[in-house]
């Protein structure tokens, strides 16, 4: 034995999931340290077979259900706009025009610091409600105002 300490961040069979609910797990079982789900949600990286963690020198394939950004908390109002808090920390403005609905589904884009790119980022319950506080309904269907610009999210 060499005396050195094992560094493997990562065990070669451990099963990684980050679910359509922003919710990291680790052989099925959810992971709840806090510095460890921000580690991955900042680490995480678009690769030719999907996507994978990236800490340090160590690299871990990982399965994503939906999309690797959420929205964890909106601020604001329609009149001035909405800031958003996204689950790897970053802090932003909303653009209205990105906005779209499905049900149950409410995304927007957000860029993402690693590509350069936007991105998907799916709204959880707390932030999806905050934003729907401010739709509207009508004969059209359903709507909202943000900043002047009107963003239909679903018509009938």
């Amino acid at each position: 034995m060499s005396g050195q300490l094992e560094t493997n961040i990562f065990s070669f069979f451990e099963n990684i999931i980050l679910t359509k609910n922003g919710v990291w797990l680790s052989d099925n079982e959810e992971i709840t340290h806090e510095r460890t789900a921000l580690a991955f949600a900042r680490n995480i990286y678009r690769c030719k077979d999907g996507y994978e963690l990236r800490i340090g020198n160590e690299r871990k394939t990982i399965h994503v259900e939906d999309t690797i950004y959420f929205i964890t908390s909106v601020e604001g109002d329609p009149a001035l706009g909405f800031t958003l808090r996204t689950n790897d920390q970053r802090v932003g403005e909303l653009d209205p025009s990105t906005l779209q609905y499905k049900p149950g589904r409410l995304t927007c884009k957000v860029p993402d610091p690693k590509n350069g790119m936007n991105e998907d980022a799916k709204f959880l319950s707390a932030a999806y409600y905050e934003l729907l506080k401010h739709i509207v309904h009508d004969e059209k269907g359903f709507s909202i105002t943000i900043e002047g610009q009107k963003i239909v999210l679903s018509e009938e």
